[in-house]
């Protein structure tokens, strides 16, 4: 009989049920690859076990939104726990971690042989164990009555089965243990070929001795002559089976048989972990949300020939602006000294960046786990639950094909919204009109819905843009200042710049001189490692300025979560925002709502809109922030605020990408956006590489030389809110 497994950890969570659909009282054991539960500590005291989580494998993950609860995904299935506080849950979601690294070997492959031995021992001692107890229950077939016998038969049918399922188990582990020692032996053999071969070199070229070769050859051999010995087919010579005419096929023995529950029950023995996970009712362990069946093809690679590439290389318009716009890049944005452009693999020299950048089009990036799953295991080796992201190397092939700079200026391709607030007589309005350009400005900057990242911008990198007004004419009086000098003052204008680069902060602003409206905003992105979410803080403000009339309303930023990133991705927003205008007295209280795992929709958003003194709203606001947005007055109908996929959105319009400043985001990343645009991951990866050792080495020369990187178009106020320095009250002439 084994000897009982340890016990790390134990205490109550309360587990959520879909059998009664809330949450239930639960005692749970964590042991060395398990994760076993009760109904109660007596229950457990009795070895009455509810339910078990296999460990090897396992995923933890945490909810962005609420501290208390955290999962365990396992074997397909989604198990959802929650703790008295984030205290207790942190406690918890540790200590899982460290036993699903030691179990599952994430940290160091080399214990796994070892691992697989002591499986296979446990096996091998539960495997004998059941044949004698079927012995004995053999022994009793001729002692029985006729009405007994029918039922000790029936055990004995099934006790077979099980039987021949634990052999089976058996000659696998013993299969993975001898292809295992045999990797290892040539692992090993290799190694010291290496260390011999430097040491030959270094001493004059003396070799191996014979027998140091021999030995690690026989060794070798000897491994592979017990793998290629080792069978399925041979289950039934190396364990004999009680032999029965009267077997059913094996798929019809349900795994929660009275006869497993007999077995244990007169071995007196720890109960065995179950080759998957499961729990007392099949209907508690699968998520609460709806699944969809995977795609099970994976995407075509594309090439030269594929249809994007043959866009990508021609046809299309290339954006163009201005003469004074374009002369004027170097006085605007600056070249840094010393900042060479990207010189990674030269092959894409006859490209069209310009056409290349207009495809916004993103694919998705499939099943991670069938399609990268190499690339998963190794990023789980790297990070932990709750884990800073900020300098954790996350694979090329998540990356979207633009920096967050270009990015935040999708913030204003409803330049229409933007510029309407000024005209609105009232205050209310003006109020409601600042909240509806705001609530209407995400889906433009992530409609594809894909969860891919954009660039991380390096420091002192910039972006800038300029949008075209629908249905409002041009004054033909041209800027000499400001983001994009040369524009109409009736065109909006948008310029971004990386200030900072630990902690991540991006600053941006835009501009409409002819209706004397600004924004000036800051945002640092603090990612973090959930489990089975990647979330991303969005920490800072924005200020939507009317000069003429001296407002200014303060905003705040959802927080963004890239979810399922174990198998098919998506993103979502969430987190509680609040708009302020503390002239006129209104804000406004709004939460983008997360999925709940117990069914509901995605991307909703509640809003409530006060003036300062009311005790109730004078409008509320629900729907989707990626569709629809409904608001409603006290005693009147509901309307529809804003319908974003009804809402045409402009094209931005930037300076051609080769006559662009070096640090300009399009033409700093053109390398990485035609690799990725070409699905040649390798190129793109060896281009980020360049800039961010590029990014390294500058930091390097500034320690050196004792400087501190000053941002060229933003500085910080007295509340360390980030302006762009040029703004429209800022400067001279417009």
């Amino acid at each position: 009989i084994a000897a009982a497994p340890r016990r790390f950890m134990e205490g109550p969570l309360s587990k959520w049920t879909n059998v009664v659909h809330g949450w239930q009282y639960r005692w749970f054991v964590l042991g060395e690859d398990a994760l076993l539960y009760y109904t109660s500590k007596e229950k457990m005291a009795k070895g009455q076990q509810r339910g078990c989580l296999r460990l090897r494998g396992a995923i933890v993950g945490i909810d962005g939104e609420n501290n208390s609860l955290f999962t365990i995904t396992v074997d397909g299935k989604i198990f959802h726990l929650q703790g008295r506080d984030q205290r207790e849950r942190d406690q918890w979601v540790k200590a899982l971690e460290a036993a699903i690294r030691a179990c599952s070997a994430y940290h160091n492959p080399a214990h796994a042989p070892a691992a697989i031995r002591s499986q296979l021992q446990q096996a091998e001692v539960h495997l004998d164990a059941i044949k004698e107890q079927v012995e004995k229950l053999d022994g009793l077939a001729d002692k029985v009555t006729n009405r007994e016998k029918r039922t000790v038969d029936d055990l004995l049918t099934s006790s077979n089965r099980l039987i021949e399922v634990v052999g089976r188990a058996v000659v696998l582990l013993q299969m993975a243990q001898s292809r295992m020692e045999c990797s290892v032996l040539c692992a090993n053999e290799n190694e010291n070929g290496r260390s011999k071969s430097a040491a030959s070199n270094t001493s004059g070229g003396k070799g191996d001795s014979p027998s140091a070769r021999d030995d690690h050859s026989a060794a070798a051999a000897a491994g592979r002559e017990t793998l290629s010995s080792t069978s399925p087919d041979s289950c039934s010579s190396r364990l004999p089976l009680h032999p029965s005419s009267t077997q059913p096929p094996l798929s019809q023995v349900p795994p929660d048989s009275a006869t497993a529950a007999a077995i244990k029950h007169h071995l007196h023995i720890e109960p065995m972990v179950a080759p998957i996970s499961y729990s007392s009712s099949d209907d508690e362990f699968y998520d609460a949300e709806d699944y969809e069946e995977e795609d099970e093809e994976k995407q075509d690679k594309k090439d030269s020939s594929s249809p994007s590439a043959a866009t990508a290389g021609g046809g299309g318009t290339t954006t163009t602006t201005t003469t004074g716009a374009a002369s004027s890049t170097s006085s605007v944005m600056g070249s840094v000294a010393g900042s060479p452009s990207t010189t990674s693999v030269d092959d894409d020299a006859n490209e069209d960046y310009d056409v290349a950048y207009d495809q916004t089009d993103e694919t998705d990036v499939g099943d991670v786990q069938q399609q990268h799953g190499s690339v998963l295991v190794h990023l789980l080796s790297q990070v932990s639950v709750g884990m800073d992201l900020t300098k954790v190397t996350l694979p090329t092939f998540i990356l979207e094909r633009r920096s967050l700079l270009e990015m935040y200026a999708d913030f204003f391709a409803h330049p229409d919204a933007f510029i309407l607030t000024p005209t609105l007589e009232s205050p209310e309005e003006r109020f409601v009109s600042v909240v509806r350009y705001y609530l209407g400005a995400f889906y433009a900057a992530r409609k594809s819905g894909v969860a891919k990242k954009p660039y991380n911008p390096i420091l002192g990198e910039s972006f800038r843009c300029k949008y075209t007004v629908p249905n409002m004419e041009k004054e033909g009086t041209a800027t000499t200042d400001g983001p994009f000098p040369g524009t109409d003052v009736n065109e909006v204008t948008f310029v971004a710049e990386q200030v900072s680069h630990h902690p991540p902060v991006s600053a941006f602003y835009a501009e409409h001189p002819g209706r004397k409206i600004s924004f000036h905003a800051h945002i640092w992105t603090k990612s973090s490692f959930l489990g089975l979410s990647i979330g991303v803080s969005n920490l800072g403000s924005g200020r939507v300025i009317l000069h003429e009339l001296g407002e200014e309303y303060v905003m705040t930023f959802p927080s963004g979560y890239g979810r399922s990133i174990m198998s098919t991705p998506w993103v979502e927003l969430g987190g509680k925002v609040k708009v302020t205008c503390e002239k006129t007295g209104y804000y406004a209280d709004i939460d983008f709502l997360t999925k709940p795992f117990i069914g509901g929709k995605p991307h909703r958003i509640s809003g409530n809109l006060y003036k300062e003194g009311a005790k109730k709203p004078f409008l509320v606001i629900r729907g989707e922030w990626n569709d629809k947005l409904y608001a409603k007055r006290p005693d009147q109908p509901e309307y529809v605020l804003v319908d974003v996929k009804e809402s045409k959105e402009s094209r931005k319009q930037c300076v051609p990408v080769m006559q662009q400043t070096d640090r300009e985001s399009r033409k700093l990343w053109r390398h990485v956006t035609i690799g990725l645009l070409r699905n040649k991951i390798s190129k793109a990866t060896s281009g980020k590489r360049e800039i961010e050792q590029r990014q390294r080495d500058e930091a390097k020369t500034r320690a050196e030389k004792g400087e501190k990187w000053v941002p060229s178009m933003f500085a910080q106020d007295d509340q360390e809110r980030w302006y762009f320095t040029k703004g429209l009250t800022l400067r001279e002439t417009v």
